[in-house]
């Protein structure tokens, strides 16, 4: 019960680290800076895995960040607005709603760890159940059966058989 219990916290922890990234993209699109970002280049790193290179100011000082691109993946050179938060100029939200930085992978994957975990945890309480049910009928069944023969043997007459005769 113990692992059931572990997996499903851990497959709660990314659910509670979405909802925590939409009310931070809510938080900096009111109190952000707006700021207008550049797509610089787009990385390709394998089928699914892309991830767009902005380039942006932010007090006089020009700053570099990567978003990955898993709904919109914009041209090199494509103008993106983006809120910035005013204590820290490498955190911002674009205004397709797409946080800096890879937030929440780990959470995921942990998240998945957690599913398989408590899955597994389950269908071994599961099969645990049904293994003693089973158990438990066979040792009934054995019991009656036992029972059986000796009532057989207690109620069996006795004298009933002749002597074969000796002529």
């Amino acid at each position: 019960m113990l692992g059931i219990a572990a997996g499903i916290a851990m497959f709660w922890l990314p659910m509670k680290t979405f909802d925590d990234n939409e009310a931070w993209e809510t938080r900096l699109r009111s109190d952000g800076v707006p700021v207008q970002a550049v797509v610089h280049e787009i990385v390709h790193k394998g089928r699914s895995s892309n991830t767009m290179h902005l380039r942006y100011q932010v007090g006089g000082a020009q700053r570099q960040a990567e978003v990955g691109c898993w709904e919109v993946c914009l041209q090199a050179d494509t103008a993106v607005r983006i809120w910035v938060n005013p204590d820290d100029p490498d955190d911002f939200v674009t205004e397709f709603g797409v946080l800096s930085g890879h937030r929440g992978r780990l959470q995921g994957v942990v998240g998945a760890a957690g599913l398989i975990l408590a899955g597994t945890m389950l269908a071994a309480v599961i099969v645990r159940f049904f293994g003693q049910r089973r158990d438990r009928r066979r040792r009934d069944w054995q019991s009656q059966q036992r029972e059986e023969r000796r009532r057989q043997f207690l109620n069996a007459r006795g004298g009933t058989k002749r002597k074969p005769s000796r002529r």
